[in-house]
């Protein structure tokens, strides 16, 4: 089970991402986090997923996200994704592992 705060932390997170314009309906915690071998020095590995990256997206896109998550919880280190990307993608070894262990954290 994920620590309520690192779950608060990223709804936080997404629902900021929305208010800058980028809409992204869930997130996929992975990494020491989400298979419970986080210490306190832990980054928060996240999988933004978002229509917003399915297909061409621009740099400044990228940085946004980063922006976002240094004043959000400076722990978070975004991965953008498109929701097609999510569902189809079967050639990013990251992607592939953030399906089989992650944990999807919606927005609410």
């Amino acid at each position: 089970m994920t620590d309520a705060a690192v779950v608060g932390a990223i709804q936080h997170y997404l629902r900021e991402l929305g208010n800058k314009g980028i809409e992204a309906p869930f997130g996929v915690l992975f990494g020491s986090h989400a298979t419970g071998k986080a210490d306190a020095w832990s980054d928060i590995d996240l999988v933004v997923i978002s229509p917003r990256f399915d297909g061409a997206y621009s740099r400044e896109d990228v940085h946004l996200l980063w922006r976002v998550a240094a004043r959000a919880d400076s722990r978070i280190e975004p991965v953008p994704c498109g929701v097609r990307q999510w569902a189809e993608d079967d050639s990013s070894v990251l992607i592939e592992i953030a399906r089989r262990e992650g944990e999807r954290i919606p927005v609410v």
